[in-house]
Formats: structure tokens, C-alpha cells, sequence
């Protein structure tokens, strides 16, 4: 069974995502990130403050841990995540390895939703995660629907 995730990701690296020519198609994290992750699950992607809104869709191509040099490589010297090597070393600093996150399929939502609409629905008290969540049926639909201006 397929799952939908959402993450928090800096509107920096957020938008990459989404990008019509070269899009970011690796997103780099530390420790157990997205253990749960499998090729073909989907994760909203949620820009952080100051936009705060989740932007679009990605889907989950595959999920590795590697050590630091190795996911350097991986990453194709940090052009598939959008990073410069300063970027990348100053992230992983004392990590003796990385996880990286695979993905494709990446849909830009017509209209973004936007964290006062998700607490609307979610609750007033809803926080966007910290690193990962799933979502439920509802706040699947819910996304869908909001994208799309329902």
C-alpha cells in the first residue's frame, strides 16, 4: 500500500522541486528521515515560514542512507539536490552519513495552500512537522481539493 507524507523543506529548497527545466530530484536529510519511505509513495511538499504553504506533490523514487562521500557522489556533487559543496559539508558537518530521497513525478499545485487554509481544516492548533508525517485519507483529499481551489 502506497502512502502520502508531508515535509517541511526551506522555500529555498522547496521550489526546486518544481522547476520546469534541471528540478531538484534528490532531497538530502540527516539521521532516520523517512525510514518509512517506499519507491511510489508521494510527499507534499511543505515551503516553510516565510511562505508557508505547501506547494505540490513528489513522488518517492527510492530512499537511501550512505555515508557522507558516497551521497555526495549520489548526488552527482550536490547538482541533483540544488547544493554547493559548502552547502552540502556545512549540513552533513560531524554526520557520518546522509539520507537522500529520490524523487520524480513532481506536480506543481495550480494554487498553493496556504498554513492558515491547513489549520482551517486541521485544526487551529496544527503545526507543520519537523521532519516527516503521514497523512490521513482526509488531509489527502483535503490537499487535492485545496490545490485545485475547492
Amino acid at each position: 500500500m502506497l502512502n502520502t507524507f508531508l515535509t517541511s523543506v526551506h522555500p529555498r529548497w522547496a521550489s526546486g522541486f518544481f522547476l520546469t527545466h534541471n528540478p531538484k530530484t534528490i532531497e538530502l536529510r540527516k539521521g532516520s528521515f523517512g525510514a518509512c519511505l517506499k519507491p511510489g509513495d508521494r510527499i507534499a511538499i511543505y515551503a516553510t515560514l516565510p511562505t508557508a504553504e505547501v506547494l505540490g506533490i513528489v513522488q518517492v523514487v527510492k530512499r537511501q542512507s550512505l555515508p557522507i562521500d558516497r551521497l555526495w557522489r549520489a548526488s552527482e556533487q550536490g547538482q541533483l539536490a540544488k547544493v554547493s559543496r559548502a552547502q552540502f559539508d556545512a549540513y552533513y558537518a560531524n554526520q557520518q552519513s546522509g539520507v537522500g530521497v529520490w524523487i520524480g513525478a513532481a506536480e506543481l499545485f495550480p494554487s498553493s495552500i496556504a498554513l492558515p487554509k491547513l489549520r482551517q481544516n486541521w485544526g487551529h492548533h496544527w503545526q507543520p512537522p519537523q521532519q516527516i508525517m503521514q497523512l490521513t485519507d482526509e488531509q489527502i483529499a483535503f490537499i487535492k481539493g485545496g490545490a485545485n481551489g475547492a
